[in-house]
Formats: C-alpha cells, sequence, structure tokens
C-alpha cells in the first residue's frame, strides 16, 4: 500500500519525510474519490477491472513520490543541519568547528558562507577541508569567542571580546571582524533602561535592535564585553511620542535606574538631544528651536561623531561645525565620554551603529543592523 511506502534515506530527511506525507494525503484523496466514484454497486463483473485500476494507479503515485526523492537528493544533496561538524582549514592549521557557531551571527557574511547553501563552491584544500585564508591566530579567538557566547549565562562572568596587547594584532582583529560581518556579534552593542518602569518596555537585540516602550522613558546604547565606544548612530521612528535624541555624559548623567516621572534626553543636566516634537535642540534644559524642522513618524534620524552633526532623512539639520543655514551646536561637546540616549514613549530602532576604530587611520566600523 502508498501508506506503507519507504525508502533508505527517507527517514533520515524531515523535508522530505513533510513531501512524501503531503503527496501520500493527495493520493489517499485521490484514492478515496475513486472508491466514492466506483461505488455503484459493482458487480461480479467488473470488480476485478476497479481492483486492478486502484493498484496502478497506487503504483504510479509511489514511482512519483521515488521520482521526487530522488530529484531532491540529487539536487540538494545531505540536508545541512546547525549540529553539522564542520572540519576547517584555517591558514594551514586544521580544526573543527560547528555549523551554527560559524552561523551564530546572523546577517554575517561568515554565517552565509557557512549556511549549507554554498558548501559546494567554497574553497577547501587537498582532503576537502574548507579553507580559512586568515591567520589562526585571530580566527581561532573570534571562534572561541563564539563558542563561549553560545554558552554564556546570566550567573556567569560576561563574555568579553578577544584584545590583543599587540596594537597591529588588534588592528588586523578588528579587520578580519568587520570583513566578515561580525562585529554586531564580536563587538556587541545593547539598550538599556536608565529613567522608568522595566516591565513598561520590551527591548530588543541585534539584528532588531529597538525598543517597544509602553510608557514615557530613557534608554541609552551602550557596548558589552568590550571598550570600542560609539560614535554615531541612526534611530528609525516607527510610532514614537515625544522622542527625544541625542547624547549624554557618561558617568554623570547615567549612573542607576530611576524610576518614576523623570526629564528626557536634553532637558536634565549633562545632556543634549534632537526634541523631534517640538523641532529644535535641547541642551541642558535649555530649548533652541529649528526654523522650518518637522519631524514625523516614520523619520530616520542621523546622529554622527558624537553629536557633532544631526540629520533627518539625510539632511543636515544641526552641527558644531559652523555651516550655512544649520544651527550650530556648542562646539566643545566632543570632549567628554559620551553614551548615545534616547527619550520617548512608542517603538523604534537603532542601526548603522558605528563604533571608534581601533586606529585614527582607519574609517569607523559600521554595525549594520536590518532597517
Amino acid at each position: 500500500h502508498f501508506h506503507g511506502f519507504q525508502h533508505s534515506s527517507f527517514a533520515s530527511h524531515p523535508i522530505m519525510k513533510r513531501a512524501a506525507d503531503s503527496i501520500a494525503a493527495s493520493a489517499s484523496q485521490l484514492s478515496l474519490k475513486d472508491e466514492e466514484s466506483s461505488q455503484e454497486e459493482p458487480s461480479s463483473e467488473n470488480l476485478p477491472q476497479l481492483l486492478r485500476k486502484k493498484q496502478k494507479n497506487l503504483e504510479e503515485r509511489e514511482a512519483e513520490l521515488e521520482r521526487r526523492i530522488a530529484a531532491f537528493e540529487k539536487g540538494s544533496g545531505k540536508i545541512k543541519r546547525p549540529c553539522d561538524v564542520l572540519h576547517l582549514n584555517v591558514g594551514g592549521t586544521l580544526t573543527a568547528v560547528l555549523r551554527k557557531t560559524l552561523t551564530s551571527v546572523e546577517g554575517s557574511m561568515l554565517a552565509s558562507r557557512f549556511s549549507g547553501r554554498w558548501d559546494d563552491s567554497l574553497e577547501k584544500d587537498k582532503d576537502g577541508n574548507f579553507f580559512i585564508d586568515q591567520p589562526m591566530e585571530l580566527f581561532g579567538p573570534m571562534i572561541d569567542y563564539l563558542r563561549a557566547k553560545a554558552c554564556e549565562t546570566a550567573l556567569a562572568p560576561p563574555v568579553t571580546t578577544p584584545d590583543f596587547e599587540n596594537e597591529k594584532k588588534r588592528r588586523d582583529f578588528v579587520r578580519m571582524v568587520e570583513y566578515f560581518g561580525m562585529t554586531p556579534g564580536v563587538y556587541p552593542t545593547v539598550m538599556e533602561m536608565c529613567r522608568g518602569e522595566p516591565q513598561t518596555a520590551d527591548i530588543g537585540g541585534h539584528p532588531t535592535l529597538g525598543v517597544f516602550a509602553r510608557e514615557w522613558a530613557t534608554f541609552t546604547l551602550g557596548v558589552r564585553g568590550h571598550n570600542r565606544p560609539i560614535i554615531s548612530f541612526s534611530v528609525i521612528l516607527e510610532d514614537v511620542e515625544r522622542a527625544q535624541i541625542g547624547w549624554v555624559r557618561t558617568g554623570h548623567f547615567v549612573k542607576k535606574l530611576r524610576p518614576g516621572d523623570h526629564k528626557g534626553v536634553g532637558e536634565e543636566k549633562y545632556s543634549f538631544g534632537l526634541d523631534c516634537q517640538r523641532g529644535g535642540i535641547l541642551y541642558e534644559g535649555s530649548f533652541t528651536n529649528i526654523d522650518g524642522l518637522s519631524i514625523e513618524n516614520g523619520a530616520v534620524i542621523r546622529v554622527e561623531n558624537k553629536g557633532e552633526q544631526f540629520l533627518v532623512n539625510g539632511e543636515l539639520v544641526a552641527s558644531s561645525i559652523a555651516l550655512d543655514e544649520t544651527f550650530q551646536l556648542p562646539p566643545d561637546l566632543q570632549q567628554y565620554n559620551l553614551t548615545p540616549a534616547f527619550s520617548g514613549k512608542g517603538k523604534w530602532r537603532i542601526c548603522e551603529v558605528e563604533l571608534e576604530s581601533s586606529s585614527s587611520e582607519h574609517k569607523p566600523t559600521i554595525s549594520q543592523t536590518h532597517i
């Protein structure tokens, strides 16, 4: 019978099993229709003919299932699973890594490369090991970091990003991490509430870094496990009331969570920012209107170089550098250690976070989050 059909690779392929179950269900439905259409009080004369017809239909459907399974195996080969052990040749050093370790940073080039879709086309050595053209002294620490993150718990000390005493090696590591698109995973940024009631907000991490605040609150964007400061970022206002976006003085404004009523970014001391509702700049409680500035939900606010420039939908609206037709910010803000901060009620997302480079001659690293 059709439902009793077995195949040697059938049980080991969940996707094929679902496909087979679907075909089997269709076959059963068709068979049932055949039965219903043939229940015209069969006589002894036509009963053998009906049975032969049914048997032929079942054989044809079994053959079709065999054909589909064979085509699947030929086209896709072995199904790739997160628990697959991948054998790598890293700059001449052999090692083994779980596929899920290499693909743990969603959206990265490394995750795409070892997703399983491209295994047949990736570079391999003469023994069939995947070849990584990087020194093991750089690639190894990154893999060890990802392994540690995979078993991180709230009770254990936080996992820290690899660091190197040799500055050149540290720069090379940062460059490699950026090349593989691993910056959001290896140099993570996190949002935390610093004013408000924690139970009133949902905070998302990479790759959807953002906040849904049911009550007006203030949040900061910081780094975890490393010391590369954030210098620029963008905010997408999805549906926000009274949004205030800017910077606060690290170590002064950010001390501990304060519940209850509070002032926002730019209203409190040691903070400045863009007041999206009123259309102007707030600096330690002092508001300056920017003529013609109107910011609506859906806008993208870009804050560059620790508040040196504020852009709304790509248009420069305020700068600490004297430019024509822009509001001039106080010129001394960048001398302090600053932390990005946001006040508002509603939903907004963070993207295009830039971290300070490992050295001044390199451009800042951009941590891309899906817009």
